[in-house]
């Protein structure tokens, strides 16, 4: 059985889920369409729980919200929390990052637009061209990185993960002992 490293691209209108394993890679948009409030973050848990169930996932990265984008906030905030909450669930432990943080990882440029995100997840090998799960490919990356061994090795990508190491070191370390 494959083991994965979890990316998301929360929204309440198109939550972005990639899954990187060893030998094989899975991806997935949400897309709630026309539902709203309850039955929209009910659909939400259910993709997500559907898709990453009978998966070993090590560990996964939420796209954390920016904070200068104009959105609403608490719609975002409930998704958040439901993406949140399916993790805890499934026994997966996760960190949300910036997406300045994602994006500086994988394009060296930390406020890099989503053509540059597009080009560059594919090049490391995102089957998708669709904004939403190219930045949850991204995440799904760094989450490697983050444990394992980087596919990126650029030098802001190394410092991204060793700013992320050392602001979340006890937790990490608490995941580590887990798992063994």
């Amino acid at each position: 059985m494959d083991t994965y490293f979890l990316g998301i691209d929360p929204s309440a209108t198109s939550t972005g889920v990639s899954l990187i394993g060893s030998n094989s890679h899975e991806v997935l948009n949400i897309k709630p369409r026309t539902l709203k409030g309850c039955l929209r973050l009910q659909y939400i848990h259910q993709e997500l729980k559907g898709f990453i169930d009978n998966k070993l996932v090590y560990m996964g990265v939420i796209e954390a919200p920016s904070y200068g984008s104009v959105h609403k906030e608490f719609i975002l905030g409930e998704v958040l929390g439901v993406i949140k909450l399916t993790l805890i669930q499934n026994d997966i432990f996760s960190l949300a990052i910036p997406p300045t943080q994602i994006k500086k990882f994988l394009t060296s440029k930390g406020h890099a637009g989503k053509d540059l995100m597009i080009q560059k997840a594919q090049e490391f090998g995102c089957p998708s061209s669709q904004e939403d799960i190219c930045d949850s490919w991204a995440a799904a990356l760094l989450c490697k990185g983050i444990l394992l061994t980087s596919p990126i090795t650029t030098r802001p990508a190394l410092e991204t993960i060793k700013a992320i190491k050392t602001k979340y070191k006890t937790d990490l370390v608490k995941l580590l002992n887990k798992k063994t």
